[in-house]
């Protein structure tokens, strides 16, 4: 039994238990994309291949290498080697700017060979590995709002080199990181209340300029925030910080939005009204929530998915592949999957309560912010 242990990484059991079952329920759903329609259709081919699902299984494989030996490595030898690691992702992401090879419009990918390298997903995790550094040894010295501002300007760094690739999304990844882990570290409340409220403000704007076309319906929400502000016990400085932030968040909109590619405007326009373009850049939003509407609670049954296997639903093997759950295994299914990744969540929020160094605290809260978002 002992020789057996050190195949099998140390830790949360009720984690490795909800990883594993996640490994097996999209070995499942992948199993069902590459098979054939069954029942009363034609059989028909599936559309995608099955060299998809194999290769999650090879992958599965070395992911679960990568963590017994990942879990075997002292939590205090990534503390003191968390900045070299942070700088040669910065680095790697700086360099990629120059000499990455453009594809579909963006500069992503380092060609090493036969070998792709994406430095961004590196940077992910030497970001909250330094992060995590930086306040950790705050905490122990007892550092406040000084110590947020910080670990803001480290975060900055990496999230405009990614957005200059452009890659919006890995970029937000970043922020949504360093809010949860500067949640953590507690004490800076006004500073996140001004962010949020400068995203509210900015996403109010947004919607009243591009579908409403109704201006006053930001300008009543900055009068709410003025009688908010008068009323509530800040100093006067702090209200006309928040005040600015909210308002410069709000003009800066338009000027933001002209710096995004196109593609980039026509995906936040979709997520905000699909059937603008029910043929085109919503179609895949629309057949989703077929798919999903037609499972109800049970689900048509594994393998019997229509929307799947008629190809109804582009992208189902990847960006969309919740929808094969909802269609094929639905309401139940659904809700058990997201109970496995709520599992995984609440156990990791455990862990940074418990863990005993504040550096090992925020690694936890890090990589369950991440993961959440």
């Amino acid at each position: 039994m002992r020789h057996l242990s050190l195949f099998f990484p140390p830790g949360d059991r009720w984690i490795l238990l909800a990883w594993f079952c996640l490994c097996l329920f999209s070995l499942a759903v992948l199993w069902s994309v590459t098979e054939p329609l069954h029942g009363p259709y034609k059989e028909l081919d599936p559309g995608v291949s099955k060299e998809v699902f194999y290769r999650q299984v090879f992958w599965l494989a070395i992911g679960f290498c990568a963590l017994v030996a990942a879990s075997r490595f002292p939590l205090r030898y990534l503390d003191n080697i968390s900045m070299p690691l942070f700088l040669l992702s910065v680095l790697l992401l700086a360099l990629i700017l120059l000499v990455g090879p453009r594809i579909g419009g963006a500069r992503r990918w380092l060609v090493l060979g036969p070998i792709n390298i994406q430095p961004s997903e590196l940077a992910k995790v030497t970001f909250i590995l330094v992060t995590a550094n930086f306040l950790g040894r705050s905490v122990e010295e007892g550092r406040g709002v000084a110590a947020a501002l910080g670990s803001f300007l480290i975060m900055a760094v990496p999230m405009v080199l990614v957005l200059r690739e452009p890659d919006l999304g890995t970029s937000l990844v970043f922020v949504a990181v360093w809010v949860g882990m500067v949640f953590w570290f507690g004490s800076v409340g006004l500073l996140l209340l001004g962010a949020g409220s400068a995203v509210l403000s900015a996403v109010i704007m947004f919607y009243a300029e591009s579908f409403a076309k109704e201006a006053w319906l930001w300008g009543g929400y900055i009068v709410v925030l003025v009688a908010i502000l008068y009323f509530v016990r800040l100093s006067i400085i702090s209200k006309v910080v928040l005040l600015a932030v909210n308002v410069g968040f709000g003009i800066g909109i338009p000027f933001f939005w002209e710096k995004l590619q196109g593609y980039q405007q026509e995906r936040i326009m979709t997520f905000f009204d699909p059937s603008r373009d029910e043929f085109g850049s919503g179609y895949q939003a629309i057949q989703s929530k077929v798919a999903i509407g037609s499972g109800g609670l049970f689900g048509t049954h594994y393998l019997q998915g229509t929307q799947k296997g008629l190809a109804f639903l582009p992208e189902r093997h990847t960006d969309f592949i919740f929808s094969v759950v909802g269609e094929e295994l639905g309401f139940v299914g659904a809700v058990v999957l997201l109970g496995l990744f709520l599992t995984i969540i609440m156990r990791g929020i455990d862990i940074g309560g418990s863990a005993r160094r504040p550096f090992g605290s925020f690694v936890a809260v890090g990589v369950v912010t991440y993961f959440t978002f």
